[in-house]
């Protein structure tokens, strides 16, 4: 055996060592993505579910705000009943109360005044 045959059997060897090593890590590589594309398959379903149940608390979330904004315009209005309820109010007892209590001191003073 020459050295030129012993370089080609080392030559040769070599190849099939890379041509091996490429075959296990392609092989590996495969594996790998398809493990890669099973969780991406899980991840949608999870992230589906997810958005799924985002859109029904997004609806009960619109849902309250609706009801509590239709609570605050009542609030509002009974706010506003009760503001001019009150001055009808001060208008209608305080004016009269202020009256007769203004008479009751006149009269006060002038029966005072006859007196002594």
């Amino acid at each position: 055996m020459t050295a030129a045959d012993l370089a080609a059997v080392i030559v040769a060897g070599s190849c099939l060592a890379l041509m091996v090593t490429a075959t296990v890590l392609v092989m590996r590589l495969r594996v790998a993505l398809g493990e890669v594309a099973r969780l991406t398959d899980e991840l949608d379903t999870e992230m589906a579910a997810r958005m799924a149940e985002l859109g029904e608390r997004a609806d009960t979330i619109e849902t309250d705000l609706r009801r509590v904004d239709g609570l605050l315009d009542q609030a509002e209005r009974v706010t506003a009943r009760a503001d001019t309820l009150s001055r009808m109010t001060y208008g209608a007892v305080a004016r009269p109360v202020i009256r007769t209590a203004a008479v009751v001191k006149g009269t006060s003073r002038a029966a005072r005044r006859l007196r002594g």
